[in-house]
């Protein structure tokens, strides 16, 4: 990203605990933030938040969910510098002043699971690329070098799909090895990543109903969910016949036409297969930097939850009055919203289907975090 390459290196100054500088002695303080709620969705990140910056050295002050890392440049996320703006706010800048131990953080759930549509930070030259390329070759002066161009059927007639943008456009982006982990330990290098993961199928149901695209194309129902799991599921297995789990998992619609055609693209599907995006993460972030927690455990006892990551993060203990403070919060929880709104179960057939399917990401999330809790109970496969 060009407009971040530009800023670095960042003068940290060692008077703050969160990453603030100053550009010179004539300008004023600004700051980003010094960990991440990086995800999963649906799965508890705004419960969590919520209850953390009841602790006075987790100022507020500025919107934690504004997915800048996962958002295009040219989005309403902005460039850097909006970034940097959200964090350097006057009320926030006065908590940090006051108390230099103060932590900063970014709850934008999207960003754990950097799949490519939550990655276009990074490959928004892919989008502009592709684009170009397409629009030659569907104009006037088409390439001679790819002969199909000429067709002037419309895809739906089986016209020429700009099979060859493809590789053009994958040419133009940043390798998958520079991904969303790698980019914010770049900018920010001492920043803490906390992970909460709902148990998947679970996470799935939620988004099916949260969507409205998903019920409106398959069914407001629980038979519409089963028709949503089994088409997602088969454009699954028919992309990593082709091309493999992690080509498809990191980027689904950059591998064709084929994928590309596949509605919505497998996203929330993919958001599930945690074990994907994990690696990355971890090949960045130490376990001292690194925090991955069950959203069952964090909805059972939230205040918990809560003093576990403000003693991770390395904060005094709360006090008493911020401890009553984040424990009697209305508890934010997506799955519940799903209930009261009187959607139904999914019955058992289709839960075993889907948590089937999830068994091998979990079983090997399981082993990369050495915790065998990530593939039995709810985790595993009903019998």
């Amino acid at each position: 990203s060009p407009e971040v390459h530009d800023a670095l290196p960042l003068q940290l100054s060692s008077d703050f605990a969160s990453p603030c500088w100053r550009r010179n002695a004539s300008t004023g303080l600004q700051c980003l933030p010094a960990f991440f709620l990086a995800g999963a969705m649906q799965s508890g990140v705004p419960d969590l938040w919520q209850r953390l910056h009841q602790h006075e050295l987790v100022p507020a002050h500025h919107n934690a969910m504004s997915y800048w890392w996962t958002s295009h440049p040219r989005s309403s996320a902005g460039d850097f510098a909006a970034y940097v703006r959200r964090f350097s706010n006057k009320a926030t800048l006065r908590a940090v002043e006051a108390r230099p131990e103060s932590l900063l953080g970014d709850a934008s759930s999207a960003t754990f699971t950097f799949m490519f549509a939550e990655s276009l930070r990074l490959h928004y030259r892919y989008l502009d690329a592709f684009d170009r390329c397409y629009l030659r070759c569907k104009g006037r002066h088409p390439p001679k070098s790819v002969p199909a161009c000429k067709s002037r059927l419309k895809v739906s007639q089986g016209g020429y799909r700009g099979d060859h943008c493809y590789n053009v456009a994958e040419r133009a982006t940043a390798p998958p090895d520079f991904n969303i982990p790698s980019l914010a330990v770049t900018v920010l290098p001492d920043l803490k990543v906390v992970v909460l993961l709902r148990e998947p199928a679970e996470r799935l149901w939620i988004a099916f109903w949260k969507y409205r695209q998903f019920p409106d194309r398959y069914g407001s129902s629980a038979t519409g969910f089963g028709y949503y799991f089994g088409n997602q599921s088969a454009a699954w297995h028919d992309c990593t016949r082709d091309f493999g789990t992690q080509a498809c998992a990191l980027r689904f619609e950059g591998n064709g036409p084929d994928q590309a055609g596949v509605f919505y693209h497998c996203d929330q599907l993919i958001k599930g297969m945690y074990s994907e995006f994990l690696g990355e993460w971890q090949a960045y972030f130490p376990p001292n930097r690194l925090l991955v927690m069950h959203t069952s455990e964090h909805f059972k006892q939230p205040i918990q939850s809560a003093r576990r990551v403000w003693q991770w993060l390395g904060l005094r203990n709360p006090t008493e009055a911020e401890a009553v403070a984040a424990s009697q919060l209305q508890p934010l929880d997506e799955l519940q919203s799903v209930a009261e709104k009187g959607r139904d179960v999914i019955p058992e057939p289709t839960m075993r289907a889907v948590k089937a399917f999830y068994f091998p990401f979990n079983k090997k999330l399981a082993a990369m975090l050495g915790d065998v809790s990530f593939k039995r109970g709810a985790w595993g496969v009903p019998a």
